[in-house]
């Protein structure tokens, strides 16, 4: 039985009996659906449902995207509307703005519904749509405003961007609303075509390109979200690997073009092929948008693929290979040529020109999509004179179930959750034996803080951001951690910060504390931008931080700092008087995910904690960014404007912000195991019986009574339910859902895992990867691809995740674990009422 460290408050909860067959009467939760755009939508009322269909929705869901040139009006769009009722359902469909203005770089580009027409079917009065009938409703993109480009970094295009949404309104059900997006570039070819960001935001998605310019440049740097692997390898091998077009604008041409190929990695002996190309003058429809105007299927987004001889609409069957070992995406100069642009830099003869970028797909939410990318090529080198200019738009893919060759680089994973003893950095030890790849000091000592916030000056292979130099960990007596400033700063445009130090956390489900403490003496922090603290975020242009900062008055100053797509501003500030005396300061960064908010504060000496005024509160794609899988929190420094000081800190820690006030117990179920356990300070853990489906889902225990680690609830972690059945089951029907009776309102949730088989002692090997699954609760997944390894850093370990403030209307809290490798697994959960 190990020390407690992950249940602090464990005692400070009143627990009160609890009838396990108490009966409400309930509805069953669905899945997350924010424009309730289920395609079967049952309504209780009318018994008649309505069935949407969009038509690129294997792309994106509920969307309709266009787009058009120097305002021509092309052919519509189909919607297909169904009614797979047995009854009339009367419909009313109406244009409004859209619905995604949290995410609008100009406001008014979400207000253009004047720009979309519904063809066919009246707009604002009511029709009338038959049992089992199905209507097929027609949508035209009409831009009305000229688009130019722009003379401000704020967006590429003037007028180019687009945005409404179609209501749609039956009777006796929730309305649905299909977001319509259309892309207008002011003409074609060269400066006039979009660019990356703007194809990527017409999509919905909220991918950080790193640029608004339809020139990226060719440099070998990671711009915004982009990962750079050479190879790729399938996510789910049950499953192909799917490249679908999204956009085209390339140089147009009378023959065909684009020629894209996957790639088997040199020397492993794997298939390579063609995929597809796309049709030039001579084989186009001759319609707008692919005619001899616009170079057949070019200069637009969702284009056409030519296969064999035939120019048609891209399916599953036509955009999906199956390689059987790594592979590069190649975008390949001729049909039945190896020589192109390949995703490996380094086969890009004779320059090696960084030719692709590659970018996680983040939807409106910011929620990463896993195994989801964006593809981005600009083939061709620059030495050879092909007029290459670096815009990455001449193609652009979205890949699906790949991941990166090095597992490392898949953003996908999650990192230790907050609180957990490896995210507890008190600087009295180096962290090999916890994170191997740390970084290291001036002597060579691992520090724990896994990478730095990297700067514009950092490539590949040369990373200017880490100095190990200016770094001194000392892990004598209670430890310190010394960073001897430089003059960079990730400020506005300056992008030069040195030794930002960081670790990535699962920031996606419960509140953290982020904090440090600087010790004294603090009268080296005076004058110019010298600065000391915390900062959370994913990268130096959109970040916020809470640092010890010299006043103009040569006093010692607190601020609260957030930027936001390279523009900053002081969120809240607070002076400490008499610095000179201080011996310690403590900063402090409070987050809520649920919430999407981020609140500062600090502690002098032994005094209570101050929070400081303002309150960040992010939006739109900015949450998913900020509260990821990988969420990224560290230390600050520099001098800017000032000569360069030495700050000591003596710890940096990630830490749960759990509720600690008492809260009405409302269950605690020891899953998996069939009789009740008595904790020694007199807390009751039910079983699970009856509370959980399917019923075959088995019981497991780990071998014998090993410790868990991290935990003294050792007899609630050996137990667990996973495997459902023989485990023979398809991935799909591998859900393992608790239905738990609780009176409607708010509740609190504790969730309690450890991987007992996986990489546990004479079980199989285990690692990152071998057991993956979705946490979805009350309908909402709260974690995507949660890995229990990765979570905890090893078998045998105990995670716990606090998720508050969860609404229950229909007297049931729903929890679902669904499986996407192997099975979803836990082994304990405890509901309290919130307060």
């Amino acid at each position: 039985m190990a020390t407690d460290l992950l249940n602090p408050s464990i005692n400070s909860t009143t627990d009160l009996t609890l009838n396990h067959s108490t009966s409400y009467s309930s509805l069953q939760a669905t899945q997350a659906d924010p424009y309730n755009f289920s395609s079967f939508n049952q309504s209780n009322a009318s018994g008649s449902s309505l069935q949407v269909l969009t038509p690129d929705a294997n792309i994106v869901p509920n969307r309709m995207v266009f787009s058009t040139v120097a305002g021509e009006v092309r052919a519509p769009k189909t919607l297909t509307l169904t009614n797979t009722g047995s009854t009339p359902l009367t419909v009313t469909l109406n244009l409004g703005d859209s619905q995604e203005k949290s995410n609008a770089v100009r406001p008014l580009d979400h207000q253009r519904a004047a720009d979309f027409q519904i063809l066919d079917a009246p707009t604002g009065q009511p029709f009338v749509l038959g049992a089992n009938e199905t209507r097929n409703i027609a949508v035209q993109f009409a831009p009305k405003r000229p688009a130019k480009l722009s003379t401000t970094p704020t967006t590429h295009t003037f007028n180019g961007e687009n945005y409404a949404s179609l209501t749609i309104n039956t009777n006796g059900q929730p309305a649905k609303t299909v977001n319509l997006a259309g892309l207008n570039t002011a003409n074609y070819e060269g400066n006039n075509e979009a660019s990356v960001a703007e194809i990527t935001r017409i999509f919905g998605w909220t991918t950080n390109i790193g640029s608004e310019s339809n020139i990226l440049g060719g440099q070998k740097s990671l711009l915004g979200d982009e990962v750079y692997s050479p190879y790729w390898v399938r996510a789910d091998n049950s499953k192909p690997v799917q490249l679908w077009p999204l956009a085209v604008y390339s140089g147009r041409s009378d023959g065909s073009h684009d020629p894209i190929r996957f790639q088997a990695k040199p020397g492993s002996g794997g298939r390579s092929g063609l995929l597809y190309q796309h049709a030039g003058r001579l084989q186009a429809d001759n319609v707008p948008g692919s005619n001899d105007l616009s170079g057949g299927e070019n200069q637009k987004l969702l284009p056409k693929i030519l296969v064999g001889n035939a120019s048609i609409t891209p399916t599953p069957e036509k955009v999906s290979f199956i390689p059987n070992s790594p592979f590069a995406l190649n975008r390949s100069f001729q049909f039945n040529s190896n020589e192109g642009a390949w995703t490996d830099y380094t086969q890009n003869l004779p320059d090696q020109t960084h030719n692709w970028r590659m970018y996680p797909i983040r939807d409106a939410q910011g929620t990463l999509i896993p195994h989801t990318w964006l593809a981005a090529s600009d083939p061709g080198n620059s030495l050879v004179g092909l007029g290459k200019n670096f815009d990455y738009n001449d193609n652009v893919y979205l890949l699906v179930n790949a991941k990166p060759e090095n597992p490392a680089l898949d953003p996908s994973v999650g990192g230790r959750v907050p609180g957990s003893p490896d995210l507890l950095f008190y600087f009295n030890k180096t962290y090999e034996n916890v994170f191997a790849n740390g970084l290291k000091d001036k002597n060579g000592k691992n520090i724990g803080f896994t990478k730095t916030q990297l700067n514009k000056n950092d490539t590949f292979t040369s990373i200017t951001s880490y100095n190990p130099n200016l770094i001194d960990l000392n892990t004598s007596g209670s430890g310190t951690l010394k960073i001897t400033t430089t003059s960079g700063s990730n400020g506005g445009q300056d992008n030069t910060l040195v030794n930002g130090l960081q670790t990535v956390f699962d920031g996606r489900a419960s509140k953290a504390v982020i904090s440090t403490k600087l010790l004294g003496p603090f009268n080296n922090i005076q004058a110019g931008y010298q600065q000391a603290g915390v900062m959370l975020g994913p990268d130096q242009d959109n970040y916020i931080k809470v640092v010890a900062i010299a006043r103009q008055d040569n006093q010692l100053g607190i601020q609260f700092y957030q930027e936001n797509r390279g523009v900053g501003q002081t969120i809240g500030t607070a002076a400490i008087p008499n610095p000179g005396n201080l011996q310690s300061l403590e900063l402090k960064l409070f987050t809520d995910p649920q919430a999407g908010t981020v609140r500062a504060g600090y502690r002098v000496g032994n005094n209570n904690v101050v929070l400081l005024p303002g309150v960040v509160s992010l939006k739109g794609g900015q949450i998913g960014s900020f509260f990821a899988a990988q969420s990224k929190a560290g230390l600050i420094t520099t001098n800017k404007g000032s000569t360069p000081f030495t700050a000591t800190f003596d710890n940096f820690l990630i830490s749960s912000n759990e509720t600690t006030a008492q809260r009405q117990v409302l269950h605690r179920i020891n899953v998996g195991s069939n009789s009740q356990y008595k904790t020694p300070g007199g807390f009751v853990w039910s079983a699970d019986t009856g509370l959980f489906s399917p019923s075959n889902a088995s019981p497991e225990t780990t071998l014998g009574t090993p410790n868990i680690q991290n935990t003294v609830l050792d007899p609630v972690y050996r137990t667990y339910r996973a495997k459902i059945g023989n485990g023979s089951i398809p991935m799909s029907s591998r859900v393992l859902s608790f239905a738990l009776p609780v009176q409607p309102g708010k509740v609190d949730l504790r969730l309690h895992f450890s991987e007992n088989y996986w990489g546990a002692p004479n079980r199989v090997p285990g690692g990152v990867g071998k057991r993956v699954f979705d946490v979805i609760v009350e309908g909402k997944t709260v974690l995507h691809n949660f890995d229990i390894t990765a979570a905890a850093g090893g078998a045998l370990k105990a995670v716990r995740v606090p998720i508050e403030g969860i609404q229950v209307n229909d007297g049931q809290l729903n929890i679902q674990l669904k499986a996407k490798t192997d099975f979803g697994a836990i082994s304990g959960i405890e509901v309290f009422r919130s307060v």
